[in-house]
């Protein structure tokens, strides 16, 4: 089967088009979707789609510069282009970036399948005509290495197997994980170097004047996965490990990133490639533990202890430091857990459930100031944040950043009545959200009037009573929509809304997605 990245800035539309297409029956599978030009160039090179079915006009990327991008990804992607706007001038530039095909709003069900079709051909006409080219060999490998299913794994492996002529049979050949990550800072800073359009491109480079013969796929955002054989008189560790060494080196340089390589033992049947790939992926997870990139081999790999760190005394020295103003003692506390968290060589798992303690303690401790001058971090989604790092270098980058902000805001807060009054509201809120509040009744517990709390309100916290009752209601929900056992329903009652349907409303309106859409996206 063919595959389709869709995208469409409205909800509605990109539903319809997922869910009402008969694309099993048209042989085609939807990889994917995106909400606009700059979330689809992010999964194009994930997903790596066969073609794609894009609005033209979308905010923050629309759909030409995106089609003008993902070409220079992958010139051989198929791109069908939706527009309400039946104008000369969005067919012409569509056309200027080879557009496969444009269709207008409201789509034509009957349309849209007989264009599907035509473009499954074209595609079938590129396979034809490059079945030992790259292009095959790359599809072939994304397909195993995303492949859960061992009988069919071996499928794609065999089917990559015979469109790789150049890999000799019986010669070893080593698999590498290579990842570009920003260095150990918050917020990261840019790299330094001019990074290339196609940094896969890049590496080619070095591929071509390297090994007798390879394939590199884009295997996740930022990480390449390469298989290799060397040349026969490079066949020797020495060689090998130098060569290693000097790749690490020029990439680090030229792209301006962290390069972390994750090296497979050499291995002889082709049979053993998914073998090879995680072997090199566990050691490129070794980065956990280090910093500033380098080379790893399966020798360096150890265990890892899966064990409760107890934060307790931490946060409390922590909440102290920051009231004192003191970013040293600050900066030394973190540096202990965090060299704790090394040496021990804490489970990457269980390291992250203890910052999130951390930082969920330091939250309701300093509940009041997130809710005034630091409104911004009130719920951050610290998981989902620290999730995605690289190593526990730049989890302590993190949380010594959302201390600093804290120490910060804690040292110039003004302490005066008005203060007093906002945070005594932006309690009864924490307390009572869920339940149907109003500004008389809050008006009537601070013994002042509903116009004059609602200007003192206005003035300290930058927002009105309703306008954070609601956020806070909303982000209260979001945390709830992660139990998928809950009705939406449900989370509507919790959060204090009897009308569903508003509810729904109000959350689209704050996440800009439907609950529903919300828990399918994140969770």
């Amino acid at each position: 089967m063919f595959s389709i990245l869709l995208v469409d800035d409205e909800a509605i539309e990109l539903e319809t088009i997922e869910h009402y297409v008969p694309w099993d029956k048209i042989g085609i599978t939807v990889a994917g979707t995106a909400r606009n030009g700059k979330e689809a160039l992010g999964k194009l090179a994930e997903l790596k789609p066969d073609m794609i079915l894009t609005d033209v006009r979308m905010p923050i990327m629309d759909g030409l510069e995106f089609g003008r991008r993902a070409k220079q990804i992958d010139k051989n992607v198929k791109i069908i282009y939706l527009s309400g706007h039946n104008e000369f001038q969005y067919i012409k530039a569509a056309l200027n970036i080879e557009a496969t095909g444009y269709l207008l709003k409201p789509i034509d069900m009957e349309e849209l399948l007989a264009l599907l079709e035509k473009v499954k051909k074209k595609c079938e006409e590129d396979q034809l005509a490059d079945q030992s080219g790259d292009w095959v060999r790359e599809k072939l490998m994304m397909r195993m290495i995303s492949e859960p299913d061992p009988a069919a794994r071996s499928e794609w492996i065999r089917r990559w197997e015979q469109s790789a002529a150049d890999f000799v049979h019986g010669r070893p050949f080593t698999a590498a994980y290579v990842t570009f990550d920003s260095s150990a800072a918050y917020p990261a800073p840019l790299p330094s170097a001019a990074v290339p359009a196609d940094r896969t491109e890049f590496v080619r480079a070095f591929a071509r004047q390297s090994w007798a013969s390879f394939t590199i796929v884009e295997a996740a955002p930022h990480a390449l996965f390469i298989l290799h054989q060397w040349k026969e008189e490079q066949r020797t560790p020495e060689l090998n490990a130098g060569f290693w060494d000097s790749f690490q080196a020029q990439l680090s340089v030229s792209l301006g990133f962290e390069v972390t390589i994750g090296l497979s033992s050499p291995q002889i049947e082709l049979d053993r490639i998914w073998d090879a790939y995680v072997q090199a992926r566990s050691c490129n997870e070794e980065k956990f533990y280090r910093t500033g990139g380098g080379i790893i081999i399966p020798e360096d790999l150890k265990p890892t202890v899966q064990t409760d760190e107890d934060v307790e005394q931490t946060s409390a020295k922590l909440a102290s430091f920051i009231q004192a103003d003191d970013m040293e003692q600050i900066r030394i506390e973190l540096d202990s857990l965090f060299a704790r968290v090394q040496k021990e060589r804490m489970d990457r798992n269980f390291a992250i459930r203890a910052v999130i303690r951390l930082l969920t303690a330091l939250e309701q401790h300093f509940s009041m100031l997130l809710a005034g001058s630091l409104k911004e971090l009130l719920l951050a989604d610290h998981w989902k944040a620290i999730s995605m790092m690289p190593s526990a270098a730049h989890i302590q980058a993190y949380v010594l950043h959302f201390c600093d902000e804290m120490r910060k805001a804690s040292s110039e807060r003004e302490i005066d009545r008005n203060q007093a009054i906002a945070e005594q509201i932006v309690r009864i809120i924490a307390e009572r959200h869920h339940l149907p509040l109003t500004v008389e009744e809050i008006a009537k517990e601070v013994y002042l009037s509903p116009n004059y709390i609602r200007t003192i309100f206005k003035e300290k916290m930058g927002e009105t009573i309703l306008d954070y009752l609601t956020k806070v209601r909303i982000n209260h929900a979001a945390e709830l929509l992660k139990d998928k056992a809950l009705k939406v329903r449900e989370v509507a009652h919790n959060v204090g809304y009897e009308n569903v349907s508003y509810f729904c409303s109000v959350f689209y309106k704050h996440k800009g997605s439907t609950p529903n859409e919300f828990r399918k996206m994140y969770f």
